[in-house]
C-alpha cells in the first residue's frame, strides 16, 4: 500500500515543472538502506555523491548521475559483511511551492555490486523512484530530504532516505524578460537638420507638441502621443503597492495610489494602461518572473472591476530585472515589490 501510495505521489508531482537558475549542482548524501526481509540484510547507513544538470525542452528538469556506498553491512544470522556500491541514473522534475523551496519527484535505473554476496545477494540492475523537498537556505547552498523506492531486476527491494546538501555551481546568464505586446504609440519621425549654431530657446514654443513649452521641457523627445507630466516627460505612476514578501494580492491600503490611475483612464478613454510587475531579487529568476505576473494581473483585475475595459489593459512581467534601488537590504526588497503604470495612445 505504501509503494502504491509513493508511485501516486510521484505521477502527480510530475505533472508539475521547476527551473533552477544554474547549470548544475552537486549532492553529498547521507543517509539509510531498510532493505526487504529475505535478503538477510540488517539496517544500513549509506553515504553518496550526486552530480545534477540542469537541462531545458524536456518533460524533466534534471538529469542525475549517483554513486552511494554502504560500509560493512552486517547479514543476519551471520558474522559476515559486506560493502555495496551502488550507480544510478535519475531524471528529475521539480515543482517550486514558494522561492525557496521546491518538491521534486524522480525516475531512474541503476546497478548495486556486492563485495561479498551472500544469501542470495548478487550484483544486479534496479529501478528506482521517489519523493524529495529541496530547500535553498541561500543562493550558494541547499539541503534536500528525500525517500526512494529500489527494485532489482530479480524483484528484490530497499527502501532508501537520504539528507542531501546541495552546492549549485554555473551560473545561467540572466533571459531577457518575456513580456506581452503592447500597444505601440504612434512615433512622429524626427527630422534631423545639420547643426549650424545652437539654437535659442524661443518663448511659447513646443517642438515635440507634448504640450510642455521648451523652456520647461525637460524630456525634448517625447514621442508623439505619448501622456506626459509637467516637466513635459513619459507620465509614470509608479503605484509602490508594497506587496508582501511572496505575495500578490493588494492592501485595501493602496487602492489610493491604483484609483489615480482607474481616474486617468476614465478621463482619457482613448488611452491604454501599460502594468508592469516587478519584484525583489530574492528566489529563482523563474519564480519571480511569475510571481511579477500575478502582481501585473492583480492590479489589472481591480481596473477592470472599477469599469475600465480590458482591452485597455496590457501586462507585463519583469521579475527581478529592474529593481529601483538595491535588494540589499529589506527596505530597498520592499521598494522593488511594486507594480508600474504608464500610458499609450
Amino acid at each position: 500500500m505504501k509503494k502504491l501510495l509513493l508511485s501516486t505521489v510521484l505521477a502527480s508531482s510530475l505533472l508539475f515543472g521547476g527551473q533552477g537558475d544554474y547549470k548544475a549542482e552537486l549532492t553529498a548524501t547521507v543517509g539509510g538502506v531498510k532493505p526487504e526481509g529475505n535478503l538477510d540484510l540488517d539496517n544500513q547507513l549509506n553515504f553518496g555523491l550526486r552530480f545534477g544538470t540542469y537541462v531545458e525542452d524536456m518533460f524533466f528538469d534534471v538529469l542525475e548521475f549517483g554513486f552511494e556506498r554502504v560500509n560493512s553491512a552486517d547479514y543476519e544470522n551471520s558474522t559476515s559483511e559486506t560493502n555495496i556500491n551502488r550507480f544510478f541514473v535519475d531524471v528529475i522534475k521539480e515543482y517550486d511551492i514558494n522561492k525557496d523551496t521546491a518538491l521534486y519527484g524522480l525516475a531512474g535505473i541503476g546497478f548495486e555490486n556486492f563485495r561479498n554476496p551472500l544469501f542470495e545477494n548478487e550484483d544486479d540492475g534496479f529501478f528506482q523512484y521517489g519523493l524529495g523537498i529541496k530547500h535553498w537556505l541561500s543562493e550558494s547552498f541547499a539541503l534536500k530530504a528525500e525517500a526512494r523506492h529500489a527494485v532489482t531486476f530479480e524483484g528484490n527491494n530497499n527502501l532508501f532516505y537520504t539528507l542531501g546538501f546541495v552546492i549549485p555551481f554555473g551560473k545561467k546568464e540572466q533571459p531577457m524578460p518575456v513580456v506581452k505586446e503592447e500597444p505601440k504609440a504612434v512615433v512622429a519621425p524626427v527630422v534631423v537638420e545639420p547643426k549650424k549654431e545652437e539654437p535659442k530657446v524661443v518663448e511659447n514654443m513646443d517642438h515635440d507638441n507634448d504640450g510642455v513649452e521648451n523652456k520647461l521641457d525637460e524630456c525634448p523627445n517625447t514621442p508623439a502621443g505619448a501622456v506626459v507630466d509637467n516637466n513635459g516627460c513619459v507620465k509614470l505612476i509608479r503605484l509602490h503597492v508594497n506587496f508582501d514578501f511572496d505575495k500578490f494580492d493588494v492592501k485595501p491600503a493602496q487602492m489610493e495610489k491604483i484609483n489615480k490611475v482607474i481616474e486617468f483612464m476614465k478621463e482619457h478613454s482613448d488611452y491604454s494602461v501599460v502594468l508592469d510587475g516587478h519584484t525583489d531579487a530574492k528566489g529563482s529568476e523563474k519564480y519571480n518572473q511569475k510571481l511579477a505576473q500575478k502582481r501585473a494581473d492583480a492590479v489589472a483585475n481591480i481596473l477592470v472591476s472599477n469599469g475600465i475595459a480590458k482591452e485597455k489593459i496590457t501586462t507585463n512581467s519583469f521579475g527581478e530585472t529592474q529593481p529601483v534601488v538595491s535588494n540589499d537590504t529589506e527596505d530597498g526588497r520592499a521598494q522593488n515589490r511594486r507594480v508600474d503604470a504608464h500610458f499609450t495612445k
